[in-house]
């Protein structure tokens, strides 16, 4: 299925769509603060072909090194392999974000090898996460918890049933929406995110802590909130929906 996203704003709040991509900006921001701050070796990182030289001015203004891996063509929502380049089609670099050389070169060998392991060390995953997502990845590639349905609780800062569309405390899938490492990492995720923008930061945290419909089939999921209805292509169940009611905030933080 061609990739997509709509963003459907429920009746009064219909800014939601410029809000999501206010709190998706922000979640990049945050994560180049995490590498740029010294709490991970590394991240994934987009350079547009046409802001190269801003950006690595930037990158280099605040002691960091970019590592271009490969171009990639553009795409809605998520991707699960990074898109041909056509011949006059715009197109941005994916590569690395590090602090040093030497985990420039550890983490291209690593991306060379399709090591996940040392890729998501790099990253700041939690182990348990990183075997998650390399068992479940080859069979699902958008692995929300897949042996899960029905009512769900969990913590905020492992819900990534929005990231479709901007909203994410963490930039890996949890192994759990009760993964206590998940946590741990998204409590120092939120404090910067806070000292970026506190107001559109709880807002964000309250929207993933609230309860939310997450419903796949065919190829296309649906995830409902009190604000607006989100669809976009995912993994195709075929036999029957697989659907998730999340319930929200386990406890108070």
């Amino acid at each position: 299925m061609k990739d997509f996203v709509r963003i459907i704003p429920k009746q009064g709040f219909e800014e939601w769509p410029s809000k999501l991509g206010e709190m998706g900006h922000l979640y990049h921001l945050t994560e180049y603060e995490m590498v740029k701050k010294g709490y991970r070796a590394a991240a994934t990182y987009h350079i547009d072909y046409m802001r190269l030289i801003e950006e690595m001015e930037k990158i280099k203004k605040d002691g960091l090194i970019f590592t271009p891996l490969r171009k990639s063509g553009y795409y809605q929502g998520f991707a699960h392999f990074h898109h041909p380049v056509k011949p006059g089609e715009p197109f941005f670099w994916y590569g690395c974000l590090t602090k040093t050389q030497k985990d420039a070169e550890i983490f291209k060998e690593a991306d060379r090898k399709g090591d996940h392991k040392i890729i998501g060390k790099m990253l700041g995953y939690p182990d348990c996460c990183v075997e998650y997502f390399e068992r479940m990845f080859p069979i699902n590639y958008d692995p929300i918890w897949v042996d899960l349905e029905g009512e769900v609780e969990g913590y905020p800062e492992a819900n990534q049933m929005l990231r479709y569309f901007g909203p994410r405390i963490t930039s890996h899938l949890s192994c759990s929406p009760n993964c206590k490492a998940t946590k741990e990492i998204g409590q120092i995720w939120f404090k910067i995110m806070k000292e970026l923008n506190e107001k559109l930061a709880q807002e964000m945290y309250e929207l993933l802590a609230a309860p939310i419909v997450w419903n796949s089939y065919h190829g296309v999921v649906q995830v409902e909130t009190s604000y607006f209805v989100g669809l976009t292509h995912t993994f195709p169940y075929l036999e029957k929906p697989r659907i998730i009611y999340w319930k929200g905030r386990k406890n108070k933080k």
